[in-house]
């Protein structure tokens, strides 16, 4: 039997997928879209999730086809190992609080032949996200950042995720990290620029918005930026001083400001390291959750 994965990227808003296989020329297909539904009942959000599974699937016979592993890239808080979701009061899958995910997508699966002892598990979409870049990256050390709802951060070093040691905190994260009057995430984040955006226009944008002003030529935009990335100087400058990583890498949404905020990075910290920016943070995320063996990102191997 061929054997394939099937990995999805679960936001609030999108549902990425895609399957992948060693068979395949460029070992992925395209990445399909589909609505998160996140604010529906559990059962809406399970038969959904159901109709994500076996749509990535339809083109695949039974006869022929295997599904080693469904990887599942999914948003925190959650407890990755056992595969229950925590997420609450956040207005995105707050109808699954407290539910076994792994098991119910067990059940979900379980009449289909081409699901014969699949290995099922979750990650944190941060943590796949490092190590998809790390993969197609010469760097053996590396801090891996993604902007967004709120900040992720993984550092790996030799395809290993770094935790509790080299000033990088237990939880291998540093969005909980106390700065200023608050921590990390209050500042390093979308809500974290709509305050500073706040604080200077007197007025409610997005970042979105923000980067429409700059890409029209407003300064006052553009001094917004340069003040964002100097917060994140600030922020991560602990943790870089001590890990000193080969290249530090942003993705998500915000990462496509790099080119406005970025200055700061590269006059704080481009001497000593590449900085740079991913140029797909959904593939990236999807290939990083294809080369974790069994749940166990600490174990990989390079996709190149």
């Amino acid at each position: 039997m061929k054997e394939l994965a099937i990995c999805l990227d679960v936001g609030g808003t999108f549902i990425k997928g895609a399957i992948f296989s060693n068979e395949f020329k460029k070992k992925y297909t395209d990445i399909h879209y589909y609505p998160a539904n996140s604010t529906a009942p559990k059962e809406e959000i399970f038969k959904n999730f159901e109709y994500i599974f076996f749509d990535l699937l339809e083109p695949y016979d039974e006869q022929v086809w295997r599904v080693e592993k469904i990887a599942i890239a999914f948003p925190g808080p959650f407890d990755y190992e056992n595969g229950i979701s925590m997420i609450k009061d956040l207005n995105k899958f707050d109808q699954l609080y407290g539910i076994n995910l792994a098991e119910s997508f067990k059940t979900i699966i379980s009449s289909d032949k081409r699901f014969c002892k699949t290995d099922l598990f979750f990650e944190n979409d941060a943590v796949a996200f490092a190590l998809g870049e790390n993969a197609y990256s010469d760097a053996s050390r590396g801090a891996y950042f993604t902007i967004g709802t709120g900040l992720g951060s993984t550092f790996i070093e030799d395809q290993r995720r770094v935790i509790g040691q080299q000033g990088i905190p237990s939880t291998g994260m540093i969005f909980n990290e106390v700065f200023q009057k608050s921590i990390i995430d209050d500042y390093i984040s979308a809500r974290g620029l709509e305050s500073l955006i706040e604080r200077k226009y007197f007025e409610k944008i997005s970042g979105a918005e923000l980067f429409t002003q700059a890409e029209s030529g407003s300064q006052d935009a553009k001094l917004v930026f340069k003040e964002f990335g100097g917060l994140i100087c600030e922020a991560i400058r602990p943790y870089i001083e001590i890990f000193q990583p080969e290249e530090i890498c942003f993705g998500g949404q915000i990462s496509k400001s790099f080119k406005y905020f970025g200055q700061e990075l590269e006059k704080e910290f481009g001497n000593d390291c590449v900085i740079r920016v991913s140029k797909d943070t959904t593939l990236r995320t999807l290939e990083g959750l294809f080369i974790i063996k069994n749940g166990e990102e600490n174990i990989y191997e390079k996709i190149q």
